[in-house]
C-alpha cells in the first residue's frame, strides 16, 4: 500500500502545528554538522535549536522538531539548545508517516543530542519527546553540561544509545528508560566521532583528534554495562598534529565540558567502517587519509592530501562498490579507489 507524501499544506490546516510552514534557518557552525539519513530514506538534519526532517525524494518538509530549552536554562543561559547530533534508530521500516496512529506504537523515532548535553528521543509522527537522557540528571556529580559530539545506535541484548558527552567522556544509555549503563572517560584526549560496526552490531569505535582510537564491544547482559575496550593509536598524522597545535594556540575556548567541533570548529577526524573489508577503517584527518586494520592494530596504508585539494572534512564508504566518498572544506567532493596489487 502506498503511502499518500505529507505536505505542510496537510500541517497548515491544524492551528497548532501551522508554524512548521516555515523551515528555520539554515543549519550553523554550532550544529556541527549533526544530519541523518533514516534506512527508509527520511533526512533528518540540525538547524539552530531545532531538528528539520524532510523527504528527499519528493523535496517536502516532513516536519521540524524544536528543541525545548532545559530546566537548568536560568544557569545555562548561555547554552543555547542548538542541535549537535542526529541519529536516526535502526530498524528499517515502511516510510509511514501517518500521524493517526497510537504514538506509543510509533517506529519513526530519533535521537537528537544538544549543546547542554541532553538528548531527546523524538517520535516523529506525535512530534514529541518520548524520553531524555541527561547525564546531570542521572548523575550527582554535578560535573556541569557536557555538550553532545557525537551518537550512534548499537545492540547488545536491545538497541543501546552511544553517545560522546564533552571532550572525551563515552556514554553507553538504555533508550528504553533513559538509564545511564555505562561510563568511560578517556581525558585527556578530544573525541571527534563514534560509529557502529557493520558486520558486528555490538562493536562500536571511537576516533579522538590526536590520533586515539578506541574499540569496544557491549557485551550481552541484564544491565548492559559489560563492555570490552581495546585502545589504539593511529601514527603518521604529523601534518594534521602540527595543525591542530597551531589551532591549540589561537583556541580561546576555557571550558572543559566543551565538545571537540566547539573548541576545533575548523579540524575535522572522521572514520567509517569499510562495508567491504572487515576490521578495516578508513580514517580522515585533515591531511590525512588512512588504512586502518583493526585486527592487528596497525595501520596499512596513509595517503597525504594532494597538493592544492582542501582539507578532508567527512567521509563515508560506498554500500556497493569499494570505493570512498570524502567531503573537503571547499564542499568538493572526492571520490577515491582502494589501488589492486
Amino acid at each position: 500500500m502506498r503511502m499518500a507524501p505529507w505536505t505542510p499544506r496537510a500541517a497548515a490546516a491544524r492551528s497548532s502545528d501551522a508554524w512548521e510552514c516555515v523551515l528555520p534557518g539554515p543549519p550553523s557552525r554550532s550544529n556541527g554538522g549533526s544530519a541523518d539519513c533514516s534506512p527508509a530514506g527520511l533526512f533528518a538534519y540540525g538547524a539552530g535549536s531545532c531538528v528539520v526532517v524532510v523527504d528527499p525524494r519528493s523535496m517536502q518538509l516532513v516536519c521540524i522538531l524544536p528543541m525545548p530549552p532545559s530546566a537548568a536554562a536560568t544557569t545555562h543561559a548561555s547554552l543555547a539548545p542548538f542541535v549537535t547530533a542526529v541519529r536516526w534508530t535502526p530498524q528499517f521500516l515502511l516510510r509511514d508517516l501517518s500521524f493517526y496512529d497510537d504514538p506509543s506504537t510509533s517506529h519513526l523515532r530519533l535521537a537528537a543530542g544538544d549543546r547542554q548535553g541532553r538528548i531527546a528521543i523524538w517520535d516523529l509522527r506525535s512530534r514529541q519527546v518520548l524520553l531524555w537522557l541527561d547525564l546531570d540528571a542521572a548523575s550527582s556529580s554535578g560535573s556541569g553540561r557536557l555538550g553532545i559530539q557525537d551518537m550512534c545506535w548499537i545492540r547488545s541484548d536491545s538497541w543501546l544509545l552511544a553517545a560522546i558527552h564533552g571532550p572525551s567522556l563515552i556514554v553507553l544509555w538504555d533508550a528504553s528508560d533513559g538509564r545511564c549503563l555505562w561510563k568511560y572517560d578517556t581525558s585527556p584526549e578530544y573525541l571527534s566521532c563514534i560509529r557502529r560496526d557493520p558486520f558486528d552490531s555490538r562493536h562500536f569505535c571511537t576516533l579522538g583528534l590526536r590520533g586515539f582510537l578506541l574499540s569496544a564491544i557491549a557485551h550481552s547482559g541484564k544491565d548492559g554495562g559489560d563492555v570490552s575496550l581495546q585502545e589504539h593509536r593511529i601514527v603518521g598524522i604529523a601534518d594534521s598534529l602540527s595543525y591542530l597545535q597551531k589551532l591549540e594556540k589561537e583556541s580561546s575556548s576555557s571550558s572543559t565540558s566543551s565538545p571537540a567541533h566547539a573548541v576545533f570548529p575548523l579540524f575535522f577526524a572522521r572514520l567509517c567502517f569499510s562495508l567491504t573489508w572487515r576490521s578495516i577503517l578508513l580514517v580522515t584527518f585533515p591531511k590525512e587519509l588512512i588504512v586502518f586494520d583493526l585486527q592487528y592494530g596497525t595501520t596499512l596504508s596513509s595517503t597525504p592530501l594532494p597538493r592544492g585539494c582542501s582539507k578532508f572534512m567527512d567521509l563515508m564508504s560506498d554500500p556497493d562498490l569499494d570505493l570512498q566518498y570524502c567531503v573537503h572544506l571547499d564542499g568538493k567532493l572526492s571520490i577515491w579507489k582502494r589501488k589492486d596489487l
